[in-house]
């Protein structure tokens, strides 16, 4: 049998790593938000502009359009979509 000491152990461990795991996903969309580039998903696939394409996280990804070539108008993220699993969580795009 298990004891007390041990499940509130793994308890502990899982409610940080589940913490820890929602704290990167809002800071992303939190910069998103700001049409800002994502810090901890990490490039999938991505456009020869240097920016645009499919970002990737642990168990997220972003479709990120923008303008990111040094002639551009108006650099930076110009439109996103922020999906958890399959679903999409919030999506923009900048005026």
């Amino acid at each position: 049998m298990y004891s007390i000491k041990l499940v509130k152990k793994l308890f502990l461990i899982f409610l940080f790593c589940f913490l820890l795991w929602f704290i990167c996903a809002a800071t992303d969309l939190f910069r998103l938000n700001s049409f800002e580039m994502p810090i901890f998903a990490r490039p999938a696939e991505i456009a020869d502009d240097g920016g645009s394409g499919t970002y990737k996280g642990f168990g997220w990804h972003i479709e990120i359009e923008g303008n990111f070539l040094p002639e551009d108008k108006f650099p930076g993220v110009t439109q996103y979509a922020f999906y958890l699993g399959d679903d999409l969580i919030h999506a923009a795009i900048r005026d």
